[in-house]
């Protein structure tokens, strides 16, 4: 008899992995507690643009994750790709090209970002270090700060550092851990794919879900659950408002904490269950959709560096107000897939970081300070515009049923990263975690599918051996 799967949530991580399994013969439901699936990685349609929810673009585009994935389940899920790959405004000014690995092209880029001539030299270690990746025990344990701060202490090099650390893992280079940061930029740069899915980043999960679905899995929508069972140690299924699943194995892509309460905190030790609890989650990401009735925004990604001491940019965050020169991450969908809005009109999405926790009130308030910046450095935004939409943290929170509403799950810090990462197996047999808070490295959506093809292929060994 087939084991009996039951994965809760349909994010990305848990659709991959889910739908490997019911390839090799498992049977797999999955039970979301909303009407559409994704997770973070889903989208909303509104006079005819498909708007992501969050702020999305793919590191390493068809050659990561998301491509395995798709060539591994036969699915047609394609990524755009575009050179150059984004503009850099604000501190510095420049199109910012797929391929930095030539040396000359390391120099230009200091050129560019307004290092010091004089500290050329240590940039250009810096970027050679973080290209090459060469991970050692004491990267593990070290700040990227600190990292940086080893090879440069040119103002423009830590400002650059920082913007692409909270871009990549929603919070800045003061916490992050180095090696998390050396992987990912090692892995970005040198496969220079960095790109946009057509369809949209829901194309993502429906084209995940289709495969499962293929392969005989269940996807059941608007099924909220509300416990998992757990008996003499053993998981047993889950609970939903509406009746009880019974599993072999549960895969939960609903993170660490939330997961612990959902087993009961008294089924585990009073010191993983501590361990959980004092967990720090990555920074939540506040959105602004602009939908316009013509193009105004002609390259595929705007990435506005703050002209702020590298150490006050995301200060805003800790102090809980609006930042003096906002940090603007901005793909603009439509310039990747024209279908993403109505013939001849243009989508455009720019997203930062908020507070944990941070009300409507001063999520709006950052986000007019966004919103003004946008219109200085596009002012003909303003005519083009036929309406614009703004996600809060609390959407976030709705959407994830985290408190928090962080942006990607745990935050990489040197403790919570690479080896310090929770397991996928958690301390209850036939529970497993499964997504971006375990056992995975890289960014986002892309660390969260790296861990649910890693599950897949645990619990397909483990059933060989046996």
């Amino acid at each position: 008899m087939a084991k009996k799967v039951v994965v809760i949530g349909s994010g990305v991580g848990g659709l991959a992995c889910g739908a490997a399994l019911a390839q090799k013969g498992f049977s797999v439901t999955v039970l979301e507690s909303h009407p559409y699936i994704g997770g973070r990685c889903t989208a909303f349609e509104q006079d005819g643009f498909v708007c992501d929810f969050g702020v999305h673009m793919f590191s390493l585009g068809n050659k990561g994750p998301h491509g395995q994935a798709a060539r591994r389940l036969d699915t047609n899920l394609c990524f755009v790709t575009r050179n150059p790959a984004c503009r850099v405004m604000g501190r510095a000014d420049f199109d910012f090209p797929l391929d930095i690995k030539p040396l000359h092209r390391m120099a230009w880029l200091a050129l560019k970002l307004k290092v010091r001539p004089s500290r050329y030299f240590g940039a250009w270690r810096l970027f050679r270090a973080l290209m090459t990746a060469n991970i050692t025990p004491e990267m593990e344990s070290m700040t990227l700060r600190d990292f940086v701060a080893r090879y440069s202490d040119d103002p423009s090099v830590h400002v650059f550092i920082t913007c692409v650390c909270q871009l990549y893992f929603a919070i800045d280079y003061l916490s992050a851990s180095a090696a998390e940061f050396a992987l990912s930029f090692s892995a970005m740069f040198n496969e220079a794919a960095f790109g946009y899915p057509m369809g949209g980043c829901k194309a993502i999960p429906e084209s995940f879900a289709a495969a499962l679905e293929r392969a005989g899995g269940k996807i059941l929508l608007e099924k909220k659950v509300t416990k998992i069972r757990v008996e003499q140690g053993r998981v047993l299924g889950v609970e939903t408002q509406d009746g009880f699943y019974p599993a072999d194995l549960v895969l939960s892509g609903a993170g660490a904490g939330l997961t612990t309460q959902l087993a009961g905190k008294d089924n585990f030790s009073r010191e993983f269950a501590s361990q959980v609890e004092a967990m720090r989650p990555s920074n939540p990401y506040i959105t602004l959709k602009y939908a316009l009735k013509y193009p105004v925004i002609e390259y595929p990604v705007v990435f506005h560096m703050p002209n702020l001491p590298a150490e006050e940019i995301f200060a805003y965050i800790k102090d809980k107000t609006p930042p003096k020169d906002p940090y603007i991450f901005m793909p603009v969908p439509s310039n990747h897939d024209p279908a993403l809005a109505p013939p001849g009109m243009q989508l455009v999405i720019a997203g930062t970081a908020a507070p944990e926790g941070a009300d409507k009130e001063l999520c709006n308030r950052i986000l007019d300070v966004v919103d003004s910046k946008v219109k200085e450095l596009f002012p003909k935004i303003t005519d083009a515009l036929l309406w614009e939409s703004r996600s809060m943290r609390t959407d976030v929170t709705a959407l994830t049923g985290h408190p928090a509403g962080e942006a990607i799950g745990l935050a990489q810090t040197p403790d919570q990263s690479g080896p310090n990462r929770l397991p996928h197996k958690m301390p209850v047999e036939g529970l497993f975690l499964v997504g971006a808070d375990a056992q995975s490295r890289g960014i986002g959506t892309e660390m969260a599918v790296r861990s649910g093809l890693a599950l897949a292929d645990t619990l397909l060994a483990n059933r060989a051996d046996k």
